[in-house]
């Protein structure tokens, strides 16, 4: 296998992904995409997120810094806020002066996913503030070597601001839905979804809790975290090391 190995996907890109919450009469919902038939990994359903820029070690700078060994370097939870702002329109971040309208925040995404600004521009030019308390930590993926692309991906899980609805944009995704973390399991299991491990481990450690409070409660705590196995090491997930609680 060692040999063997040799032969694989070395390269490695920095991403992040973000875990977006919302209560419901059935428990809390994930708001999860379908990506489109094509790339190195097609059709599969997935959380908001995607690759590390330049720009995100800056805004990085305007975050708390990592609260432990165990917390990663704020590039990536500034790569978090953006992807999600870019695939699913929440946007983690108000003027320092009040809140940013509806129709500011339309105009907005839409110039941004039109590329006639950046991220970085439209947080400069509407004076911004991440809320940086509001996006968690919550566990770190590495893509395996045989793999077609390979992403050394921190995820992060936040409460869907109650003014903000989730929805996705057609130039990056197919879908986008409000599922419980069983339905969506449920979807997979029936053959109705694709997921990839990473995804059915989240799911899964996200489900059982009854407001999105409690499980929020509980990454601050660290008491989220699963055993991570050698079969789970193997397919990614990364080992917790130090302390972990956010307070």
């Amino acid at each position: 296998m060692a040999e063997r190995s040799a032969t694989y996907n070395k390269s490695i890109r920095e991403a992040a992904s973000v875990i977006v919450l919302r209560d419901s009469s059935d428990g809390p919902e994930v708001f999860m995409l379908q990506r489109p038939g094509r790339g190195d990994f097609p059709d599969l359903h997935v959380f908001p997120g995607g690759k590390v820029d330049d720009d995100d070690v800056e805004l990085g700078t305007l975050l708390a810094s990592p609260q432990s060994p165990n917390h990663p370097a704020q590039k990536f939870k500034a790569a978090a806020l953006r992807e999600c702002f870019e695939e699913c329109g929440v946007l983690f971040a108000d003027p320092q002066d009040g809140r940013l309208g509806i129709r500011d925040l339309q105009q907005f995404r839409a110039e941004l996913l039109s590329k006639q600004i950046t991220f970085k521009d439209g947080f400069e030019r509407f004076q911004l503030a991440f809320h940086d308390e509001a996006v968690l930590y919550f566990s770190h993926w590495i893509t395996p070597p045989y793999a077609p692309a390979r992403f050394d991906t921190r995820f992060f899980v936040a409460h869907v601001p109650a003014e903000q609805e989730a929805k996705n944009h057609e130039s990056e995704t197919i879908a986008g839905s409000w599922q419980t973390p069983e339905m969506a399991l449920r979807n997979y299991a029936c053959g109705d979804w694709q997921l990839i491990v990473p995804t059915i481990t989240t799911l899964r450690m996200i489900a059982g809790y009854d407001k999105v409070e409690a499980l929020m409660d509980a990454v601050r705590r660290g008491r989220h975290r699963i055993p991570v196995t050698p079969s789970l090491h193997k397919q990614g997930m990364q080992y917790f090391v130090g302390t972990w609680c956010s307070f």
